[in-house]
């Protein structure tokens, strides 16, 4: 009974989209089946896997500054834009360049654009970092609206806990 939950519980678990951060690709309110455990096992995640982590420092910083609260269990969600030896430069309007080839184009714009344009004054703009062992850069896939690496740098692939499997609602 309850030693199979919480094995289970360490496996998989449900986890319910709150933000428009990666639309439309996952939009609020969907709920996704997360891996768990190939997270932990197999440490190298490829440029595109969607991620499930926990938030950074930086980034608890920035919610508890806005007013926001996280708990224990809170995880984000992006994609992988970069990873290992890549070499990103963020521009001040947002705009991501990876080993020289823009990654926002086509890729990371494909909401409707939030008109005041609020997320460029976090943005924290970089020439030329190469992103380093064990870490990765991550963005949502609604740019103009998502907090990620661009604002709080890159992510420590420690902080991976899961990739969602299966899209279970809708």
């Amino acid at each position: 009974g309850l030693v199979t939950a919480f094995i289970v519980s360490q496996a998989i678990s449900l986890f319910f989209i709150p933000s428009k951060s990666m639309d439309p690709t996952l939009q609020v309110g969907d709920v996704l089946l997360v891996d768990k455990v190939s997270p932990r096992i197999i440490r190298q995640q490829k440029v595109n896997d969607i991620v499930l982590f926990s938030p950074p420092s930086k980034l608890q910083e920035i919610v508890s500054r806005s007013g926001g609260k996280l708990r224990s269990g809170d995880l984000f969600v992006k994609r992988i834009a970069a990873s290992s030896g890549d070499l990103v430069t963020v521009a001040a309007d947002g705009e991501v360049t990876v080993n020289d080839e823009n990654v926002v184009d086509g890729r990371r714009d494909l909401c409707e654009a939030e008109p005041l344009r609020l997320i460029e004054k976090y943005i924290q703009p970089t020439k030329d970092e190469i992103i380093r062992e064990n870490e990765v850069f991550v963005m949502g896939d609604c740019s103009s609206v998502s907090v990620d690496s661009r604002v709080w740098g890159p992510l420590d692939t420690k902080q991976i806990v899961g990739k969602p499997i299966l899209r279970l609602w809708p």
